[in-house]
C-alpha cells in the first residue's frame, strides 16, 4: 500500500498544485468526501468549500474552491476547480460582508426561482472564504 499519491490542482489559469499527497478531502453534492493512497477510481463533482491536502511531510495546505469535479483514476487525484485560491489571499472582513449579501439574497428567494441555485452557491463560496480566513489565522 502507497503512503502518498499524485494529486494535482488545476484551474482554467493552470496548474495551483502538483504533488504528492497523504490525504485529500474536499466537498461534493452529498457531503464532505476524502481521499487515501490506493483510492479506488471515482468522480465527482465539487460544490463550493474548502479543499484540504495532508502532505507527506506532515503539512497541510488549504484552497477555497468555487465548485468544479475531481477525479481520482490509477491512484492518480486530479481537481478541476473553476477557480482555487489560498486562504492567505482571503481578507477576513470583506469575506463576513460577502456572507452577509449572500444570505440576504439567498433567504429571499423561492426553491423555484432561477436565481436560486446561483444565489445558494454564491453563500457557499462566501461560508468557505470565512472559514479559509479562520484556517489562516489559526495557522500562524
Amino acid at each position: 500500500m502507497a503512503s502518498t499519491f499524485p494529486f494535482r490542482l488545476l484551474t482554467p489559469t493552470g496548474i495551483v498544485f502538483e504533488g504528492e499527497a497523504a490525504e485529500v478531502s474536499a466537498i461534493g453534492p452529498l457531503g464532505e468526501f476524502g481521499i487515501l493512497p490506493d483510492h479506488i477510481n471515482f468522480i465527482t463533482s465539487l460544490v463550493p468549500g474548502v479543499l484540504e491536502a495532508k502532505l507527506p511531510d506532515g503539512s497541510t495546505m488549504h484552497w477555497v474552491v468555487s465548485g468544479g469535479l475531481a477525479e481520482v483514476k490509477d491512484n492518480v487525484m486530479t481537481v478541476l476547480a473553476n477557480s482555487a485560491e489560498s486562504p492567505e489571499a482571503v481578507d477576513a472582513a470583506s469575506a463576513a460582508a460577502e456572507v452577509d449579501e449572500a444570505d440576504k439574497q439567498f433567504s429571499s428567494l423561492s426553491f423555484y426561482d432561477p436565481a436560486y441555485q446561483p444565489a445558494q452557491e454564491a453563500l457557499q463560496l462566501a461560508r468557505a472564504r470565512v472559514e479559509a480566513a479562520t484556517l489562516k489565522s489559526t495557522a500562524r
